[in-house]
């Protein structure tokens, strides 16, 4: 072992650097001048989707779309003014939920819109992480909303004005978005092909 560890073995960390380093090899190419050019070549499992339709894409665009609409209405509701916009308890939850909504914007612009074969990391970075961001934006929203409803019963608080019932009404929206987004992402039948270039 040398001074700082074995550097022979890979280290197992839980990052991007390392997770899908196994699906590629390093292959060496001779270029015309005759010097040797590494290059990382794939050779893990393709995902395809089984059917390649215009009802295929039809649900590819709309998980896209309304993942941007999502993105847009979850920034207006940061910036509702309503009667318990200054709660911690109301605010944190909203404000975890700025980087779900992030990634999912990274998901959507990831979807293999063009049916092409995807790597295991893109649909990792596209499918898998648009559920997830979802899922996640899903319980913040509904933790948000319950805490504004704790308020009110705590306080004996029910009147209701404008910007109370756009929280309402904005949180609802928010809710059924992400939730159709998953079960849209799921409706997609994708498979999984052999590499045969490996």
């Amino acid at each position: 072992m040398g001074l700082f560890g074995n550097f022979g073995e890979k280290s197992k960390k839980f990052s991007d650097l390392w997770k899908y380093t196994e699906d590629f090899e390093i292959v060496e190419e001779e270029k015309t001048n005759g010097k040797l050019k590494k290059t990382a070549r794939y050779k893990g499992t393709w995902t395809i989707l089984r059917e390649v339709s215009s009802r295929t894409f039809f649900k590819l665009w709309f998980a896209a779309v309304v993942a941007f609409g999502l993105i847009g209405l979850y920034a207006a509701t940061l910036l509702q003014n309503h009667t318990a916009s200054g709660l911690y308890t109301v605010m944190v939850p909203l404000m975890a939920g700025l980087f779900p909504c992030l990634y999912l914007g990274m998901g959507a612009l990831a979807l293999p819109f063009r049916g092409k074969p995807m790597r295991r990391d893109q649909y990792m970075h596209s499918f898998i992480r648009m559920s997830r961001s979802c899922m996640a934006i899903l319980v913040c929203v509904f933790l948000a909303e319950l805490a504004v409803l704790i308020y009110r019963v705590i306080e004996k608080d029910w009147m209701y004005l404008s910007g109370d019932w756009k929280f309402t009404a904005f949180g609802i929206i928010l809710i059924t978005a992400a939730a159709a987004i998953i079960f849209t992402l799921r409706s997609i039948e994708i498979t999984e092909k052999e590499n045969r270039d490996s």
